[in-house]
């Protein structure tokens, strides 16, 4: 059994940001062949298995949260790596000093800052809405260190970004990830795509060498380091361009499925 590894935004999903017709029968054809394909993204699961429906999936373990989370197949909890309660506090403190927003994620939990403009977009954007329970409730009733966030999405002017970037990129324990200027995302430095593959190649029995991974983005590259083969789309940055072992055309042309395609019948 071969293991195929998609990153989503950048990578899978078309203009529309969503599936094609052609990736979902790529990926159909794929596990028709016996194969595994498995969803790798900084997303929330509950987002995640939005398009896992699409192609009748349900069958694969999900890497949420950049490997925050890893779910094997039956949902349980394979790989569970958090922001410590202390950082997540700060990190909430500093964004209400800015008038911030900053969106919290644990688990499938969404606690955002507001009813605003950048919530409507990521709801949008994922498909998913988030709780009642604001990121301010659950920040002052302590659930910010009972059960921690995988991940903290900054959103807002730039020169805000600016500063919550300059405040939390050096902090030890965590990682920042700037997708545009308006929006970075905060996790646990312990976290990576790489880890979160290891773990799902361990739990289905296949060997490294057997996995592909596709990206488009810098916190593509640790997964790329432990595949045996490292697809990137065209669109990709310059680094995860240089680090693939193979680029396939960009994802608003189906790149992932173009791939999957070529293979398929080079496997036979």
């Amino acid at each position: 059994m071969t293991l195929f590894c998609s990153d989503i935004d950048g990578t899978l999903l078309n203009a529309e940001r969503t599936l094609s017709t052609r990736t979902i029968r790529a990926i159909q054809m794929v596990e028709e062949a016996g194969h595994t394909f498995v969803l790798c993204s900084s997303r929330m699961p509950a987002s995640m298995e939005l398009l896992e429906q699409l192609y009748g999936g349900g069958r694969a373990p999900l890497i949420a949260y950049n490997g925050g989370v890893v779910l094997t197949a039956d949902r349980t909890v394979a790989l569970d790596v958090s922001i410590s309660g202390v950082d997540a506090a700060e990190i909430f403190e500093f964004s209400r000093e800015l008038d911030l927003h900053a969106s919290f994620y644990s688990g499938d939990n969404w606690f955002a800052w507001a009813d605003d403009r950048w919530s409507a977009r990521e709801a949008s954007n994922t498909g998913v809405v988030p709780n009642a329970t604001s990121a301010s409730d659950y920040y002052e009733s302590g659930q910010i260190s009972i059960a921690p966030p995988h991940k903290v999405m900054c959103m807002g002017d730039a020169e805000l970004i600016d500063a919550v970037e300059a405040r939390f990129a050096a902090t030890s324990g965590l990682v920042t990830y700037r997708s545009k200027d308006t929006y970075l995302e905060i996790a646990s430095a312990r976290c990576s795509k790489g880890d979160g593959l290891r773990v799902v190649a361990a739990e289905l029995g296949t060997g490294l060498d057997d996995c592909y991974f596709f990206g488009d983005n810098y916190n593509d590259l640790p997964a790329f380091q432990v595949v045996g083969t490292s697809v990137a789309v065209a669109n990709a940055k310059s680094a995860v361009l240089d680090a693939a072992s193979v680029v396939t055309v960009g994802h608003h042309s189906d790149g992932v499925a173009v791939f999957l395609e070529e293979w398929l019948e080079r496997a036979g």
